[in-house]
């Protein structure tokens, strides 16, 4: 059988216990502390012990009225002890509602000097359930089992006489001697506080000193000592004894051993302060990863280096400091930019004159090297003790002592991170905190450490994005014709990168002017769309400008020219396609010549075959209405002389409104750069009214994913269809329609695209003499 102390479970806690103090001799209760008065509310001392048992609503763990049974309390009246009896409580009090399950305890006073007619009554809660099963299952067992379970409680019994002022014990029952080791004659006539030693909570002591001072009842857990000098946890709840008059004669102690209880406490405190830890390192560590992952997130989503700067700036004050500062160096140390933040918006223009400060005192060592000679960070717990210091390091702080511009700041610790590319340092973080805030620690350091290394990195690409932008730009810059101002012609050109990270490609158009007033354009996709297919068109239009100038050739010899060029050896090698192979790149080209109008008789449209073939639209009603595209009484035509290697066809729209491919099957030829084909090329010519609009451009227009290219066609001559009069308008709306900006390039293809829309305008004029010094 295991132990009634096991069985019981029987669990006192904080919840003070009702006490009754029994007259044997009357058989009446005199005394009941305030808890013990929520028991039975309503009665008036004294009262027969019977009637107080039935105004409190006893009853035995079957239910029956206690008063009905064999009265366990009644054996007090025999001047014997009750050991422990399972009764419940119908009434509310501060120990439980409704039908709260106690256990009683009855002690005669038996030896009290002055008090051997008195006993008393400890109502204690069970506050566990299964301590409640075992309470009950206790009382229906002999007595000798009983006696032995409260034995077991280990509730001791005290009482003090209140009217000596040091309080002496007058009565202890024989489980305090069992707990403490004090005999009855060593412990009465001395105040309690023997059993206090070395450990005992000075505060607690106080507490209880000043509530029996006050004449009132308390509930502590002291750590007490026994006679051979073990610590154990005394939880102590003691209750003053009134008399007649209301007077305090006497506090009653009911102790027992917790020391169980504390160290289960105490283990379970230990449990959950690792809890805690671990919970709130867990919480550190999302914080720091979530910082992280934004700061990445931030610096990642820009293309211009001095915005990332400035939004990772705006992230860490507040999120790691109060004032963040970034200075930007070259390769020897020098400050080339900064910028700063503060927490507080007012103070971020103080923050950026502290930097430009700041920026001004670097030594010529260099800021990098001062700052943090060759340590991934520096960590300044107290910037105070760097003034005066004389070292390097120290002009990062001294200009904000005093009244400097940065006093304001408050900069109390200092956290500098360096921000590492592939081999160099270019960038430094410094970050500082007011005195409100705690100082940087090795932690704060570490997060800064992995903050600088992924924010160097992606600076690092920024700067090397930018460069290469440069360089790209500069390229196609280079590479791109300049659109003729002629009088009599009106040109609109337009080129759309589709390598968004280079920004060049392989479209490319050209103009060719002759002494002559007439003019060639052409117009050309080379293989790709990167820088290599950019430094392929380079050379494929040197050929074309070389050829069509100095041999004044019509389209189809030029295209003849340059593809017997690029078959020579070494014509557009090499070329890398990829990193393993070199090869020739095709192109497809549309080469015209335009010819300037002279005065003729008008021609009916319907005369000109060679425009009624192909796939044609109307532009509505424009010549109908007498607009703009009215042909003239007097009609001018321009003489307009084609050839296509592999080319889209040009679409024009004439005067009428009529819009139509000019694709005759004569022109059409195999691309550039095929090689070994023995076919001649062949030129179309076509007489074209002034005030026709011709527009020339490449696939990256009409190609989509997934269509053919007639689909692409059709759509072009719907939207050329409803485009407006002016020149400019009219290539605005094209690409509106056709690329929109807000399209993703999933749908809009990632083909480079080049569109040229010539107004031919009727020479009212002779032309300039183009071989004039002065030009046109």
């Amino acid at each position: 059988m295991t132990s009634a102390a096991t069985e019981l479970r029987v669990v006192i806690g904080d919840a003070p216990a009702a006490v009754l103090l029994v007259n044997l001799a009357a058989g009446e209760v005199v005394h009941a502390n305030d808890v013990a008065q929520q028991l039975a509310p309503g009665t008036s001392l004294p009262l027969r012990i019977d009637a107080w048992s039935e105004a409190a609503g006893l009853r035995d763990p079957g239910g029956e009225v206690l008063s009905e049974t064999e009265h366990p309390l009644s054996r007090l009246l025999r001047s014997e002890p009750v050991p422990g009896q399972a009764v419940t409580a119908q009434r509310r009090s501060e120990m439980g509602a409704e039908r709260e399950p106690l256990w009683v305890v009855g002690v005669p006073m038996t030896g009290a000097p002055g008090m051997d007619e008195f006993a008393l009554v400890v109502f204690l809660a069970v506050h566990e359930q299964e301590a409640t099963a075992a309470v009950e299952a206790l009382a229906q067992r002999e007595a000798t089992l009983r006696d032995r379970a409260v034995l077991a409680t280990g509730l001791s019994f005290t009482v003090a006489d209140a009217r000596d002022p040091h309080l002496p014990l007058v009565w202890v029952n024989q489980a305090f001697t069992t707990t403490t080791g004090y005999g009855f004659d060593e412990a009465v006539g001395r105040n309690c506080r023997f059993l206090q030693g070395p450990g005992t909570d000075p505060e607690s002591v106080a507490r209880v000193r000043e509530a029996l001072q006050a004449g009132e009842g308390i509930v502590t857990t002291l750590l007490n000592y026994t006679r051979d000098g073990l610590a154990f946890w005394n939880q102590v709840i003691i209750t003053p004894i009134l008399d007649a008059e209301g007077q305090v004669t006497h506090f009653v102690g009911v102790q027992s051993d917790v020391s169980g209880r504390v160290e289960a406490d105490r283990e379970r405190d230990r449990a959950l302060a690792v809890a805690d830890a671990a919970r709130r390192e867990a919480e550190q560590a999302q914080a720091r990863l979530a910082l992280l992952a934004e700061a990445t997130e931030v610096l990642s989503g820009q293309l211009d280096e001095a915005e990332a700067r400035a939004r990772m700036l705006r992230l860490l004050a507040p999120a790691l400091a109060d004032t963040a500062m970034i200075f930007h160096c070259d390769a020897t140390g020098s400050v080339v930019d900064h910028q700063a933040r503060h927490r507080d918006p007012a103070l971020s223009d103080t923050a950026q004159q502290y930097a430009a400060q700041v920026r001004e005192q670097v030594p010529p060592t260099g800021l990098v090297r001062s700052l943090l000679d060759g340590a991934p960070y520096r960590l300044v717990a107290d910037t105070g003790a760097l003034a005066g210091t004389g070292e390097d390091f120290g002009y990062l702080i001294e200009p904000g002592q005093g009244d400097g511009v940065g006093a304001s700041l408050r900069m109390a610790s200092a956290l500098v991170i360096a921000l590492p590319g592939r081999h160099h340092v270019r960038d430094v973080l410094v970050l500082a905190r007011a005195p409100e805030r705690p100082a940087f620690t090795e932690d704060d350091a570490l997060l800064g450490l992995d903050l600088g290394r992924r924010s160097g990195l992606i600076l690092e690409n920024l700067r090397l994005y930018a460069s290469k932008e440069r360089i790209a730009r500069t390229l196609q810059s280079s590479l791109l014709s300049a659109v003729p101002e002629l009088p009599w012609l009106e040109v609109d050109a337009r080129y759309l990168p589709g390598a968004g990270d280079a920004e060049v490609g392989g479209d490319f158009l050209d103009f060719f002017q002759h002494d002559d007033h007439s003019i060639g354009v052409a117009v050309g996709d080379v293989e790709g769309h990167d820088i290599h297919a950019a430094a392929a068109m380079g050379q494929l239009k040197g050929l074309f400008r070389a050829t069509a100038l100095t041999h004044r050739l019509l389209p189809a010899a030029v295209l003849e020219q340059v593809d017997q060029l690029l078959q020579l050896p070494g014509s557009a090698e090499p070329v890398r396609t990829d990193a393993d192979h070199e090869s020739r790149r095709l192109a497809s080209t549309l080469f015209l010549h335009l010819e300037p109008p002279t005065p003729r008789p008008p021609t009916p449209y319907s005369q000109r075959e060679e425009l009624q073939s192909g796939r044609t639209g109307d532009w509505p009603s424009r010549a109908a209405a007498g607009g703009p595209g009215s042909a003239p009484a007097t009609q001018a035509a321009w003489t307009l002389t084609l050839s296509s290697a592999g080319h889209l066809p040009p679409l024009v729209r004439l005067p009428d409104g009529q819009l139509t491919f000019l694709d005759p099957p004569h022109a059409r030829g195999p691309l550039l750069g095929v090689g070994g084909d023995s076919r001649r090329r062949h030129d179309a010519t076509f007489a074209l009214p002034a005030g026709s609009v011709l527009l020339l451009y490449t696939d990256g227009l009409i190609e989509r994913s997934g269509e053919t290219l007639d689909a692409g066609m059709d759509r072009l001559l719907e939207v050329v269809s409803r485009a407006p009069d002016r020149l400019e308008g009219f290539v605005d709306h094209v690409l509106r329609e056709l690329i929109p900006t807000d399209r993703p390039l999933s749908q809009s293809g990632l083909d480079d695209t080049v569109v040229v829309a010539l107004c031919l305008r009727e020479r009212e004029q002779s032309p300039p003499d183009l071989t004039a010094p002065d030009g046109q």
